[in-house]
């Protein structure tokens, strides 16, 4: 009988692991260029989400709490029952001209996962009143 079990209990682990997803990116961040005072949408979503989710700002943990310490315009929405992790920014300014990273860590048999994106902050250049040019990182 105990033979049975155990190689009862070897086939059902063989099977678990070869039933097993390792989490994915379902939608991974892209780059934006964005007018400074509008508003940034980063999207992030997960499947098969095991373990928690991040967003880093060059290179700098952001946390893992929906509203960000130290970081008033920044919110991390969306719908954890579907993995999905948004980072907002609303009135983008040069500051947040930065690169950007949806962190998933490790849990059980699941790897740490990591995606980027970066944003670049755009604003008028004034050359007169008139004549207004879009230009990237220069000031009026």
């Amino acid at each position: 009988m105990c033979a049975k079990l155990r190689i009862l209990v070897a086939l059902l682990s063989v099977l678990s692991v070869e039933c097993f997803q390792q989490q994915y990116f379902r939608v991974s961040p892209r780059s934006l260029r964005v007018l400074e005072g509008a508003e940034a949408v980063l999207e992030c979503a997960v499947a098969n989400l095991a373990g928690q989710v991040q967003w880093a700002k060059d290179g700098f943990a952001l946390g893992y709490s929906s509203v960000i310490p130290g970081y008033p315009r920044y919110t991390m929405f969306g719908d954890r029952r579907h993995g999905v992790y948004n980072l907002r920014i609303v009135n983008v300014t040069l500051e947040d001209d930065a690169e950007y990273q949806c962190q998933v860590g490790p849990a059980q048999m699941h790897k740490v996962i990591r995606a980027n994106a970066s944003i670049t902050v755009l604003f008028y250049e004034c050359y007169g009143s008139l004549n207004p040019r879009l230009k990237v990182k220069t000031k009026c």
